[in-house]
């Protein structure tokens, strides 16, 4: 359904989400920024069958 392109674009997505949040409040809002990810991006993401396309750069881990 989705592709390479797409899971790239989704996990920019979320990473920009965390590096907001803690941006904004430090690690507590990073955790805030991976929750909202969770919550929106993550079903979509689970549909793709491709791995994490962060390179190593993953704040999710």
């Amino acid at each position: 359904m989705f592709g390479r392109k797409a899971a790239e674009k989704l996990d920019s997505a979320a990473g920009a989400l965390h590096r907001a949040g803690a941006k904004a409040a430090g690690k507590a809002g990073g955790r805030a920024g991976d929750a909202v990810a969770n919550a929106l991006i993550a079903p979509i993401r689970n549909q793709i069958d491709v791995p994490c396309t962060c390179k190593g750069r993953c704040p999710h881990k």
